[in-house]
């Protein structure tokens, strides 16, 4: 009888671990996604910003302001995240935009969006994935593949994993800093404003 209770009890805390969070969504009961790398372009002449800053005593983020104008980025800390008018998705506002399909023939085709990063301009001056907690390293997977298989080594591997020598970078999600900064329950307040 023990072991059927330990086994119950075992499949429910495995259940629980699978169940997906519910999207989150906007006042109209949308989704709001993020939109891989940046806002499409007929979306950001209608942007609302929000420019976040990441504290240096514990690291988190907290709001700086919400507009419906570009704000400046005045410190290396501070990130500047554009919605689109209807709140349906959401992006790191970029004013370099270059992006490039990098397809890696090495795992079978597989595209990713990525930017080649140039000489470094600070953040204040030129906001990219180049200087940005949303840009990161891109390391293909075939790359990946190489150094566990053991074709590759470490030095290599090192070469590519360092933002100073791979200069590629990919976009993620700034979703976690939105939810750490309290902006998806200050929707109607980013709705509002004009």
């Amino acid at each position: 009888m023990e072991t059927k209770v330990v086994l119950l009890a075992l499949s429910v805390m495995v259940a629980g671990c699978a169940v997906t969070a519910p999207p989150i969504t906007n006042l109209s009961g949308k989704p709001i996604k993020f939109s891989q790398p940046v806002l499409e372009k007929v979306h950001r002449e209608t942007a609302k910003f929000v420019l976040l800053e990441k504290s240096i005593a514990d690291g988190r983020f907290a709001v700086v302001s919400i507009s419906a104008v570009r704000q400046p980025i005045t410190n290396a800390r501070q990130e500047r995240i554009a919605f689109n008018s209807d709140l349906t998705s959401f992006a790191p506002d970029y004013a370099d935009s270059s992006f490039r399909t990098y397809v890696d023939d090495g795992n079978y085709g597989q595209k990713t969006v990525i930017t080649d990063c140039g000489l470094a301009s600070p953040k204040t001056q030129m906001y990219s994935p180049c200087d940005s907690e949303f840009g990161e390293v891109f390391v293909p997977a075939s790359v990946t593949k190489a150094y566990v298989a053991g074709s590759m080594n470490a030095y290599s591997m090192k070469a590519w994993n360092d933002p100073a020598r791979n200069r590629m970078r990919y976009v993620v999600s700034p979703q976690h800093a939105l939810v750490q900064a309290g902006v998806f329950q200050r929707l109607a307040e980013l709705a509002a404003v004009k």
